[in-house]
């Protein structure tokens, strides 16, 4: 690995400023893995990594496992802690970084039952949650549209644990008319929100092929989203508050549907 001494070498130049997601990331199609228990998950996985950043702690506890995925030796970097927090903008980093190509994205009709449809949810973080609740209850297909915060920024990646990686994402420039196509095969959409023709998920019977919307934080689901929707459903909750977060609401929801696919 080659040493980093300087906080402006331009050969870590992906790796700095973290604190919000680099434009060059997006007009890449890359993104960035933080900590060891994600970095390492990567190095596993199919992914291609373009370079790794790391203390030279975590490289000698996983050189077998760097070697094996044959980076160029001059995109493997090493450099002191305190200064890998400078390059990053952090003062608590973990020090173990990697950056990585975003997998192609599958065609809409390569995606499985259940679907989650996220809509309008502009915080990453939401976003990472929502994903690494589809994981938790086994859920590998979403549809992100063209408002929601991609599930590649770095803070979607660092709160999902890598889940992404694990995920089919499908990118969404026309959300009603894709949700139509699946309607025309034999999905029924199902959108999470509290209206007045809303049903409990207490009682409420899933369907065998469905996607579900979960809408934005503040403004809630799209209004011609719902109007093709084929049911409504919201979580009943004491009057103490009026809403719970969405990502909250997504564990609820793919909880009630893991146990029911059991």
């Amino acid at each position: 690995m080659q040493e980093i001494i300087d906080i402006n070498d331009n050969r870590i130049s992906y790796f700095k400023n973290l604190r919000y997601t680099p434009l060059s990331h997006t007009k890449e199609k890359l993104f960035v893995t933080e900590g060891e228990i994600v970095t390492i998950k990567l190095l596993k996985s199919d992914f291609e990594i373009i370079s790794v950043f790391v203390i030279e702690e975590f490289y000698k506890n996983y050189h077998k496992l760097i070697s094996k995925k044959k980076i160029p030796d001059n995109k493997l970097y090493f450099a002191d802690k305190s200064l890998i927090n400078q390059i990053v903008g952090f003062k608590h980093h973990s020090g173990i970084m990697a950056l990585a190509s975003q997998p192609l994205a599958p065609e809409l009709s390569e995606l499985k039952s259940p679907v989650i449809v996220m809509n309008g949810i502009i915080n990453s973080e939401n976003v990472g949650s929502i994903i690494r609740n589809c994981a938790a209850f086994g859920v590998y297909s979403i549809i992100v549209d063209k408002q929601t915060s991609s599930p590649y920024l770095r803070r979607a990646v660092r709160v999902s644990m890598g889940a992404i990686l694990d995920i089919n994402v499908y990118f969404s420039d026309f959300l009603v008319e894709d949700l139509k196509k699946l309607k025309q095969n034999s999905y029924k959409i199902i959108c999470a929100e509290l209206q007045t023709i809303s049903k409990p998920i207490t009682n409420f019977n899933f369907p065998e092929k469905f996607a579900l919307v979960f809408g934005n934080e503040d403004k809630g689901i799209d209004g011609e989203v719902l109007d093709i929707s084929d049911d409504v459903i919201y979580i009943p909750i004491t009057d103490r508050v009026q809403s719970i977060n969405v990502a909250s609401s997504s564990a609820v929801i793919l909880s009630k549907i893991f146990k029911l696919n059991k």
